[in-house]
């Protein structure tokens, strides 16, 4: 079975439900959120302080051979339940899959972790079809969204937010749900638990000057921060991104589709500007609309990219994620240093 998007977070809460499934399916182009599910899926099932031999982690190359339903089957002699993670779902997976659902472990939950799947893929066609298993899509938040997860989250923890400072905690923040839930948490570490010592009255709010000082430089963490220092031609800055991105969860190869996103609309900004429409009005053309904080910055791109130069960045950015998908079929990934090479030969064009 499919969970619609809006109601994944809550079922996770709850997990794990009375009717277990046998499989989670988490997939979307929100890795970071991917991850972050994935986890916590596999924290509730699991428990505190279980037994490492409950829990087998697998790539997607290695779940041929009918080893995913030998690790699923193998509960260990001290624990009542078996784990079994997969990252990634190319190669044989979806294979491997439909064998385990065939005669899934009712003691084992197998979770399986990976990008964006279309819905003619295998994989997510056989997990919205099976009934003992469940499809949980992580899709890239958009500011509202993320404003009310952190809402949420500091209100679990005893705190409230001022508007200003939940802005500027969400512009950095971006849309990667993982790297928020771990950013709420320096927030609350900064603050101080409820009931600590000197714990008292106002110290509940959280204000602008907190989320500075407890986040500080973080916004370049975001896929925002690696676009605009590619697309400015800061290459130390983008070099920083990628190295900070990775450290968070976030895969290159999702970055690459990001930043192929945003110079999609830039070339749209580009066109119109060149054909004589106001660079204000051309400005409207990104969606979501662009941060007050962001608007110089794409201004300044737009000084510095022509539609020609943007077309053969565009050029390499859609030939390195047909290569990806490529590979990903073929069992393998477009190494990281590869897709790493490629942002940074845009980010040195923007500056010729």
């Amino acid at each position: 079975m499919k969970l619609a998007a809006g109601k994944v977070e809550a079922f996770v809460d709850a997990f794990p439900p009375e009717q277990m499934p046998a499989l989670a399916l988490v997939y979307g182009p929100d890795q970071g959120g991917v991850r972050d599910i994935g986890q916590r899926l596999c924290a509730a099932f699991l428990g505190a302080e279980p037994d490492p031999l409950q829990r087998a982690d697998l790539n997607d190359t290695e779940v041929g051979g009918g080893r995913l339903a030998d690790e699923a089957a193998a509960i260990p002699m001290f624990g009542d339940k078996k784990l079994v993670l997969v990252r990634g779902g190319g190669g044989q997976v979806a294979r491997a899959a439909g064998d385990y659902l065939a005669a899934p472990t009712k003691t084992a939950l197998v979770v399986i972790e990976t990008g964006a799947l279309r819905p003619s893929a295998a994989l997510r066609k056989l997990v919205e079809a099976h009934a003992d298993a469940i499809a949980l899509p992580c899709y890239e938040a958009d500011a509202r969204q993320l404003a009310q997860l952190m809402r949420d989250q500091l209100e679990a923890e005893g705190f409230r937010i001022e508007a200003a400072a939940l802005e500027a905690a969400v512009a950095r923040l971006a849309t990667d749900r993982g790297i928020m839930r771990r950013e709420i948490e320096r927030l609350v570490l900064y603050k101080g638990p409820r009931g600590s010592a000197g714990f008292s009255g106002d110290a509940a709010l959280i204000t602008l000057d907190d989320v500075d000082a407890a986040l500080g430089d973080q916004s370049s963490l975001t896929l925002d921060s690696l676009i605009d220092a590619v697309a400015l031609g800061r290459v130390a800055a983008a070099d920083q991104a990628l190295t900070r991105l990775t450290a968070g969860g976030q895969t290159l190869q999702t970055a690459l589709g990001a930043v192929r996103r945003h110079f999609q609309i830039l070339h749209l900004a580009t066109g119109l500007i060149e054909s004589g429409t106001p660079q204000t009005q051309a400005l409207s053309a990104f969606r979501p609309p662009l941060h007050f904080r962001r608007k110089p910055l794409v201004e300044n791109q737009l000084r510095l990219w022509s539609r020609r130069k943007i077309e053969r960045a565009l050029a390499l950015l859609h030939k390195s994620e047909i290569d990806a998908r490529a590979m990903r079929a073929a069992g393998t990934r477009l190494p990281e240093a590869v897709a790493g090479q490629i942002l940074l030969r845009i980010a040195r064009a923007a500056q010729r």
